[in-house]
């Protein structure tokens, strides 16, 4: 007897932490069920890439909110007036697809613009998708965006880990120890359960929903451990003296390893990324379609000339970078208008922003604009192409 009645009441607690359990689990479901019927899964979850022989990687197509040919556009179009090309910072990281600086531009111009920006893309792979995926959208016009952050190391990187683009190899093997994936490999704070963490911005919209509101300020004060753990030549936290509300965290050592000519293969990249433009205006004149290179600088470089006239004491090595990034810049566009191609290098806008106090990036270590600063970089784009390339 007395077994029995202590059997009964523990099976009963036992049952009822089932219960709650299982009450729980279905309850997140249905409501994970519920955000994936009513939000663009392509605003809050980070898309799982699979490989790709020429591109190095894509999207599937469909998947978390993507269009048929895996970009991030709500459908595939017939016809697109203009296509634009580029790496995450065309893609729109940080902001929401239709904040976009693409998306932003069809609506400032009145006209169909297909986003075809990818993340981890370079000169090869936008010269790639100009000769065979943007043609049978006969744009009138090609919006090619250029980030120096990481483009030059791509070409680099990309021509010499991709048979199909070994014939764009200036040197003979890829040099170990000395690119820039090493450098930013080795700088990188950690974060807690960071394996866990990413498993869920894949999979959970969820979590990625309450990581982008509610869980916002935590994340916070995570980044500011990171940064202080990590020491200011890697992640470097920053308020404004002006208004200390206005803040972000910059990562001069691993944006310097990517545009520092003096590197080897960021050296090797420039000359290769040349290559890959001068194709560009060849395939663009082929196509009889327009071709406009937009330069997108750091968020470093961005804030190099707010930061000395606003009194900071910049680091050596952030010192370095705002040089290195201003020679690579010269030096690009000089090619750029040895070529005859246009370009637009948005840094000035950018830096107007900052000196009036607009927030143009996030306040962590993201170094993608957030909405605003892709509506900054749309609004200057489409002054220029309303000037030199109106619609017939």
């Amino acid at each position: 007897m007395n077994n029995v009645s202590q059997t009964g009441p523990k099976t009963r607690r036992l049952a009822s932490v089932a219960l709650l359990v299982v009450s729980t689990a279905v309850a997140i479901l249905l409501v994970e069920f519920g955000l994936r019927l009513t939000l663009n899964p392509a605003d809050f979850l980070q898309a799982t890439p699979v490989d790709d022989p020429i591109l190095g990687h894509r999207i599937e197509a469909l998947r978390t909110g993507h269009d048929a040919l895996g970009y991030r556009n709500s459908d595939v179009p017939k016809h697109a007036d203009i296509v634009a090309i580029g790496d995450s910072m065309t893609y729109g990281v940080s902001a929401a697809r239709d904040l976009s600086w693409p998306q932003q531009l069809g609506r400032l111009l009145g006209e169909r613009v297909y986003n075809m920006g990818m993340g981890g893309y370079g000169p090869l792979q936008y010269l790639h998708l100009a000769q065979h995926s943007a043609p049978p959208m006969k744009p009138r016009l090609l919006v090619v965006g250029f980030y120096f952050g990481n483009d030059l190391m791509d070409s680099y990187h990309v021509s010499h880990a991709r048979p199909h683009w070994y014939s764009w190899r200036i040197s003979d093997k890829a040099e170990s120890g000395s690119t820039a994936f090493d450098v930013v490999g080795e700088a990188e704070p950690q974060r807690r359960f960071a394996a866990q963490r990413n498993w869920l911005a894949h999979h959970s919209l969820l979590y990625s929903v309450l990581r982008a509101t509610v869980l916002q300020r935590f994340a916070v004060g995570e980044q500011d451990r990171m940064a202080r753990q990590a020491g200011p030549d890697t992640w470097l936290l920053w308020k404004d003296r002006a208004e200390p509300a206005r803040r972000t965290i910059f990562k001069p050592k691993p944006r310097l390893s990517g545009v520092d000519l003096n590197l080897g293969p960021v050296r090797e990249g420039m000359q290769i990324s040349q290559r890959a433009f001068a194709e560009l205006k060849v395939q663009a004149r082929r196509s009889n379609v327009g071709l406009l290179t937009v330069l997108i600088p750091t968020k470093e470089r961005a804030y190099c000339q707010y930061l000395i006239k606003s009194g900071e004491t910049l680091s050596e090595t952030f010192a370095r970078l705002c040089e290195a990034e201003a020679k690579a810049n010269a030096e690009f566009k000089a090619f750029l208008g040895a070529q005859g191609i246009e370009h637009l290098d948005v840094l000035p806008v950018l830096e107007a922003r900052i000196d009036r106090h607009v927030q143009v990036y996030p306040a962590n270590s993201d170094g993608h604009p957030n909405a605003t600063g892709y509506a900054a970089i749309a609004e200057a784009i489409a002054g220029v192409v309303q000037q030199r390339f109106p619609k017939r």
